[in-house]
C-alpha cells in the first residue's frame, strides 16, 4: 500500500508539469504553421498587348470599398496581358506552387466604361474567364500545381469605346504545406531494401 502511494505521489507532479512544458495548442500550431504567400509579381513577368500593364501600388475604390492594388491591366480599345513564369530555375522541388489567388475589379469612377473580359491561361491553355464592369470585383482561386507559365489577359468588350483599367488587389501564389511536401517527396523516393548478408561458406576438408 505504501508503495502504491509513493508511485502516485511521483506521477501526479509529472502529470501536472508535462502539459505546462509542452502545451498542446503550441505543438498543434507549430505543426500546422501557415505558409506565407508569394506575390505573383516576384516571378519573371513580361507584359504584352496594345494596352498597358504596370505595377502600381495605390488605393482604389471598387463597389464603395477601398482596395490596395498591386498592379493594373489597361486594355484601352484592345487588350493588355501579363505573362509570368512562376517556377524557379533552381531547386524546383522545394519551390512548388500549389494555388494562385486573384482578386480584381474596376473603379467606381469608371462608370461609363464598357466591361472588360479577364481571361487566365495556364501554360497557354484557357483556364478561367470572368467579365467585370465598373464597381464590380471578382475573386478566383486556381490550381497551378505542375504549371510553369501563367498569363492574365484583359480584353475590352467594345471595339469603339475605351475601356478602363482592371486593378488587381490580390495576386498571390501559395506553396505546398511543408508537411505535405515532405510526404510527397517520400512517396517519390523509392524504398531501398538492404541486401541480406551472404552466409559464409562451409569449411572444406582438405
Amino acid at each position: 500500500m505504501l508503495k502504491k502511494k509513493l508511485i502516485s505521489s511521483v506521477l501526479l507532479p509529472i502529470a501536472v508539469i508535462l502539459p505546462a512544458l509542452f502545451p498542446l495548442g503550441e505543438a498543434t500550431a507549430q505543426k500546422q504553421k501557415k505558409v506565407r504567400p508569394t506575390s505573383l509579381l516576384k516571378a519573371r513577368c513580361v507584359k504584352s498587348g496594345i494596352g498597358s500593364a504596370r505595377r502600381q501600388k495605390r488605393n482604389v475604390s471598387i463597389g464603395r470599398a477601398v482596395y490596395s492594388s498591386e498592379f493594373y491591366l489597361g486594355p484601352g480599345y484592345r487588350s493588355a496581358a501579363l505573362t509570368c513564369n512562376i517556377q524557379p530555375e533552381e531547386d524546383a522541388i522545394q519551390n512548388v506552387f500549389q494555388t494562385l489567388n486573384l482578386g480584381f475589379g474596376m473603379r467606381d469612377n469608371n462608370r461609363n466604361s464598357p466591361s472588360v473580359q479577364v481571361q487566365l491561361f495556364l501554360d497557354g491553355r484557357p483556364s478561367e474567364t470572368i467579365t467585370v464592369g465598373p464597381t464590380r470585383v471578382a475573386n478566383i482561386s486556381v490550381d497551378v500545381n505542375n504549371v510553369n507559365n501563367v498569363a492574365i489577359e484583359a480584353t475590352c468588350s467594345s471595339s469603339t469605346q475605351y475601356c478602363g483599367r482592371v486593378y488587381f488587389y490580390d495576386a498571390d501564389l501559395l506553396r505546398d504545406n511543408p508537411n505535405a511536401l515532405t510526404e510527397k517527396l517520400q512517396r517519390q523516393v523509392p524504398l531501398v531494401t538492404p541486401e541480406a548478408p551472404v552466409p559464409p561458406l562451409p569449411p572444406t576438408n582438405n
